[in-house]
Order: C-alpha cells, then structure tokens, then sequence
C-alpha cells in the first residue's frame, strides 16, 4: 500500500510538472474584436500578446480563421517591423511588412514555423518586429479565431533574458491639435513606459504645415502621472513632463531615452499613467502612429497572497453538529497514523520523501472519510426519526 501511495504522487506530481511546462512555454491567444473581411485584416496581435523575439528555433504558430472555400489558405500571416536599414526619414528606417510562408495548411489552420519567420524579417533585428496581422488572401471573406505559439518563451523568460520588442500604437481616428492641445493619447494598456530602457526610441509620425527649415519642432511627448512618488518633479503627486524632440522633419519626431529621463527627472517611469504627443504652438499636427522601440518584457505581476483570516477556519455554518462529531472522530482517529508516519521519518532518512508523501495521502482519506461519517450520520438519524418510544408498551415502535 505505501510502496502503491508513493506510486501514485509521483504520477500526480508528474502531471502537474507538465501542465506548468505547457502553460509556460505555449501561448494561445483568442480574439477579443476580430473583424470578417474580404481584403483588410481580421486581427492583429501586437507584441505587448506575443513579441518574435519569444520564439524558440522550434516554435511553431498555428493560426485558425473561419471562411474560404477551397484547399488553398484564404488568409495571410503579414509580420510587421521596424526597418532600420532603410535610408527612409533621413536614415532612421521606416515601418515595413513580409508575408510568412505557410508550412501547412488544413482545416482551417496554418502552421508557421520559426525558419519563415525569421525569413519574412530579411536580416532585420526580431526585436524590431512589432505586430503579426491576420488578412484576407483570396477575396473570400475569412474571420481571424484564434493563434496558438508552441515552444516559445514565457513573459517570465524573456524578462529574465532580458529580450526586448517594439510597440505601435496607430490612432483609428487621427486628431488634429493646435494651440498646445494634444493629437495623440495613449494609455499603458498600450505603452507602458515602465518597460523603456537606455536602447528605447521613441518616433512619432504625424501631418503638419512645417517646411523643412523650421527650427522649433512642432511636436513634443508628454509624459503625466497623477499619483507619483517617485519623481523629484512632483509637485502634489502630479508631472506633466514635456519631452524635446531630438530630431525632427514635417512628418516625423525622434525621442531619445536621455531627454525623457531628462523632462521626467528620473528613470523609473512606473508611475506615469498616460503619454501624450501634442502640438507646440507652431503648427497643427495630427499624430497617426507612435513606434517604440528597445521596450522590454516586463515579468507576469505576482499574485497577492490571500490574508489569513480566522473566519476562513471556521466549519460552514450548514454542517449539522452531528456531522462536525463525526469529522472530529474521524480526525483523532487518523492522529495516531500521522504520528506513526511522522516517527518513521524520523528513523530513516531514505523513507523521509516517501513518508512526506503518504501525508497528502493521509490528509486526502482523512477527508473522504469525513464524509462517509457525514453519511453515515445522516442515515443513522433518519433511522431514529423513523421510530418511537412507547410508554404503555416501554418498547420502540414504528411511527
């Protein structure tokens, strides 16, 4: 029996070392707000979900959409980055985008293997890359249903290697700001600033009416918060943090590291709750896109421990005294067993482990027990309820 307990929660333990495996290194992610179109994009997962840089030489992404008639895949994986080998915006780069070649396709679901990927990207750092879109291929129309990556890195990895990506953020419906009035508005949903780092730059495409001689750039970055305690510029709790472009032209702005920690007075930015990018009072400007790059993985936030409270001890107030009786019985009785394991662990430091292990077991029967008393009780007191006494006969009769 013991050698069959020891059995028994190796399996368990085995199966759960796997499932924590699976849940660490597979991310599968579902549609929130998928689109059914016939020549756009479906869905987009942008690497705040799923960074490049998190895949493994053997990862794999199966992508599944519904729609399309035919053995052919109706839809695209288009993986979109940051093409800083362009000579574009006076040699800073430009956004760009690659179709990955599809490795199989069945029922629905495409497999993209990590050899295609890196391909798509021709050379280009993966840290540059920024969103993967889903698209209509065919004409036929397709709905974008989910996205499963096998054998890639955790959030918690890649923060622990210290992998880095780059974040978009494109304003749907572009606002046009003057007289010191803000264009774009991005909360930390989107960017959170808490992941720069001395490798980030900021770049922020817009319209405006400045020529190229201007000297003053009509943009700046805004960076708030409203509940610090960090910042030597706090004043009440609150910065508004006005950001310099480094370099700029009539459709872009470059922000650097240093100047943000600069304007912010410092480099810890967890407490900025929202960025802005605004006019300076030189000339309109409606801000469409911000790119962000050398961001880093921040780790999965830690899960509070409950507090101990007494009450949470207390038994249910719906267990009948009889039943608490029995469970109390129940309990005593399996004292002496868990002395008995508890002294043999003692004896032996070989059979430490196994005695270790039978305790789980012990605690498991103890429980099951609990509840056959609890039966038990039930069906005794239902018996009794059935029968009375009877004073002229002194004998116990039927009711």
């Amino acid at each position: 029996m013991k050698k069959a307990l020891s059995v028994l929660l190796g399996a368990a333990a085995a199966f759960a070392l796997t499932a924590f495996s699976a849940a660490a290194e597979d991310i599968t992610i579902e549609p929130s707000f998928a689109v059914e179109t016939s020549d756009g994009v479906s869905y987009t997962v942008d690497s705040n979900k799923l960074a490049a840089t998190q895949l493994k030489e053997d990862s794999t992404l199966t992508v599944s959409c519904t729609g399309g008639s035919s053995e052919e895949c109706p839809f695209k994986l288009i993986l979109n980055y940051w093409n800083s080998d362009s000579d574009a915006n006076n040699g800073m780069g430009e956004p760009a985008s690659a179709e990955v070649r599809i490795s199989e396709y069945k029922d629905g679901k495409a497999v993209y293997k990590y050899e295609d990927i890196t391909a798509a990207l021709n050379g280009a750092d993966p840290a540059k890359a920024y969103s993967f879109d889903i698209t209509a291929a065919s004409g036929e129309a397709v709905k974008f249903e989910g996205l499963e990556a096998k054998n890639v890195y955790s959030a918690a990895e890649a923060a622990e290697k210290g992998l880095l990506h780059t974040v978009h953020v494109h304003a749907n419906n572009p606002v046009t700001a003057e007289n010191w009035k803000q264009s774009l508005t991005v909360g930390v949903d989107l960017f959170d600033t808490s992941t720069l780092t001395p490798r980030s730059l900021a770049i922020a495409f817009f319209e405006s009416e400045i020529t190229e001689e201007s000297f003053d750039p009509p943009v700046e970055m805004i960076f708030q918060s409203t509940d610090d305690k960090i910042s030597p510029k706090a004043k009440n709790g609150t910065v508004w943090a006005k950001i310099r472009a480094a370099k700029f032209s009539p459709t872009f702005a470059i922000f650097a590291y240093d100047t943000m920690t600069e304007a912010y007075g410092t480099d810890d930015f967890s407490c900025v709750s929202t960025v802005y990018i605004g006019d300076t009072g030189v000339s309109p400007i409606t801000c469409t896109d911000l790119y962000v790059l050398g961001c880093k993985t921040l780790p999965p936030a830690a899960e509070e421990e409950p507090e101990e409270s007494s009450e949470a001890e207390k038994p249910a107030e719906t267990v009948s005294s009889a039943a608490e009786s029995a469970a109390e019985e129940v309990s005593s009785a399996a004292e002496p067993v868990a002395a008995a394991a508890a002294e043999t662990d003692t004896s032996s430091a070989a059979e430490k482990s196994s005695v270790s292990s039978n305790i789980i077991f012990i605690i498991i029967g103890v429980a099951a027990g609990i509840i056959i008393a609890v039966v038990v009780v039930i069906i005794i007191l239902n018996r009794k309820a059935s029968i009375a006494y009877d004073v002229n006969t002194h004998k116990y009769i039927k009711k």
